[in-house]
């Protein structure tokens, strides 16, 4: 959840953030940011078996040395701080939860707006389920 709102606060559109927490698979993204996913997904589920190969294809994809271990240090951080977090029991704090429903909300209504359908919600991060027509804050 903390992700999809640093993506918000970013600028990134709130139906695009929904989309990305659902499946970014689902996505039209470009050769690089694929590559740039796949890799940080391997390295967060399965680090033991990274290998060559997996900064090979980012090359491959456009990534530049600098920008390989950018990703692998950021990736690596958010790992690293997300397990210590879970390890220690912190909760999300209430003004993140508000911020990704509020998101949420103007995502279901871009989603209504736009003919799509709202993604779903596979890890169960939502605390209340967003429709159209719930009032939406503009803050941020």
């Amino acid at each position: 959840m903390a992700h999809a709102e640093f993506l918000r606060r970013e600028g990134t559109d709130d139906l695009v953030v929904e989309q990305i927490k659902d499946d970014w698979r689902k996505l039209d993204l470009s050769v690089g940011e694929r590559a740039m996913l796949e890799f940080c997904e391997k390295l967060t589920l399965a680090p033991s078996t990274m290998s060559r190969e997996d900064t090979d294809r980012l090359r491959e994809a456009g990534w530049t040395d600098r920008d390989i271990l950018d990703i692998t240090q950021v990736c690596a951080y958010f790992n690293y701080r997300d397990r210590i977090a879970d390890a220690l029991g912190v909760q999300i704090d209430s003004i993140t939860i508000e911020r990704a429903n509020e998101g949420a909300k103007r995502a279901a209504v871009a989603a209504e707006e736009s003919g799509e359908a709202l993604p779903g919600d596979p890890w169960d991060v939502r605390t209340e389920e967003p429709s159209a027509s719930d009032e939406t804050s503009t803050e941020s």
